[in-house]
Formats: C-alpha cells, sequence, structure tokens
C-alpha cells in the first residue's frame, strides 16, 4: 500500500492531504478503506476542523480583539511609565534606558547646577536633577 502526504501552510494554517492507494490501483473499491480510499481527486483535506472560508472570516472579526490588545498594551504602559516617576534617585544607580534619550538632558547653567565633568551630563527627571556619568550610573542628585 503506497501513501503519501503532503502538507501545505499558507497563513499559519496547515491543509495536509493524505492519499491511500490500495492494492487495485486505488479506485474507490480498491480498498485503502481509510481518508482518501482512492478517490480519483487525490483525497480529502484536513485542517483542524476550520476551513480556509471560515478562517477569512475569522481575522475580519479580530478587529475588537486587536482593539482590546492594543487598549491593554497602552495601559500596561502606562502603569510603567508610573513606577518610573516615583522612582527615588540614589547615587551608584544606573539610570533607566528609558530616560537616557537627549529629551531629558539640561545645561548646568540654565539650571544654577555645578559644571559637570566632560564624562558626565546633567538629566532633569519630574523635578529631581541627577547627574550621570559616561556608563549611566548616578554621580549626584539635586
Amino acid at each position: 500500500m503506497k501513501k503519501r502526504i503532503l502538507v501545505t501552510c499558507t497563513l499559519n494554517l496547515c491543509v495536509t492531504t493524505l492519499v491511500f492507494a490500495g492494492p487495485g490501483g486505488g479506485g474507490m473499491s480498491g480498498g485503502g478503506g481509510g481518508f482518501g480510499g482512492g478517490m480519483p481527486g487525490g483525497g480529502e483535506r484536513m485542517s483542524g476542523g476550520r476551513s480556509m472560508n471560515n478562517m477569512g472570516a475569522n481575522y475580519s472579526n479580530n478587529d475588537d480583539l486587536f482593539d482590546d490588545l492594543q487598549e491593554r498594551r497602552r495601559a500596561r504602559e502606562e502603569r510603567g511609565f508610573q513606577r518610573l516617576k516615583q522612582l527615588k534617585w540614589k547615587t551608584g544607580y544606573t539610570i533607566p534606558q528609558h530616560y537616557q534619550s537627549d529629551r531629558y538632558k539640561v545645561s548646568a547653567l540654565a539650571y544654577n547646577l555645578p559644571q559637570p565633568q566632560t564624562t558626565q551630563q546633567w538629566y532633569k527627571i519630574n523635578s529631581d536633577f541627577v547627574l550621570v556619568d559616561a556608563k549611566n550610573t548616578i554621580v549626584d542628585v539635586r
């Protein structure tokens, strides 16, 4: 008995085609007795209970699911941002990556701060002034 298995994957959907050819050449009466028992068209398709038509309908109805996931992501980011606002700065700590952008850098002269060394930079985070060195370690807090 010959067995052929063809697996076709498209858009997260795998379709498996099983063809069993019986001893009589694979006709309907030739045996094989299982899936696709020698069907001339090449057997039946199995897709885990889903057809291609159902998959298209499922994708078009996922707008609500997508919006829900986006809202959860926004809420999670907001919680993280609120936690960052509550940080207590201490010397020796590493400044979080979120605050390592030019947006938070300030001039020492503009805020009457001591002049930093060439490898240091003042950052204004919330109402605190943090002096950070080249390794992103906090040197001073004002």
